[in-house]
């Protein structure tokens, strides 16, 4: 995480800490919009897809990277660039015994690249989702 996104959740946190202390309110904050996944599948092609496609399709990433999945036949195979795109949101806060307690829904998106073109990407969230 980039040293200025560091600061912008740490700020976030401390408005909400002080806003709840002087107002005993519940405040809904989060760091902005998500790109909606489900586009993925249907605007991007693995293997065909560029990172002009992912950017246009997802928009700019919330920083990058690099990851290693071992394959069958060695490390170097499975080196990856990576983009991620983040999103936390405060939905709740309360305050007991002097403590505040908050409550975040968080969302994690990697986008993975070989030779630069689209190679898929792996989605999280702390939502649990029935289908």
């Amino acid at each position: 995480m980039s040293e200025g996104r560091r600061w912008a959740y740490g700020a976030i946190a401390a408005a909400l800490v002080f806003g709840a202390a002087l107002t005993g309110c519940t405040t809904t904050v989060t760091t902005g919009a998500f790109p909606d996944v489900n586009r993925i599948e249907r605007d991007l092609k693995r293997g065909v897809s560029t990172k002009i496609d992912v950017r246009r399709v997802l928009g700019a990433p919330s920083g990058s990277g690099g990851s290693l999945f071992p394959t069958i036949t060695g490390l170097h195979e499975g080196r990856r660039q990576v983009w991620y795109y983040d999103d936390i949101e405060v939905t709740g806060m309360t305050q007991q015994d002097g403590f505040n307690q908050m409550e975040v829904r968080q969302q994690f998106l990697l986008v993975f690249f070989e030779r630069e073109k689209f190679d898929g990407f792996m989605w999280f969230t702390n939502v649990e989702h029935s289908e």
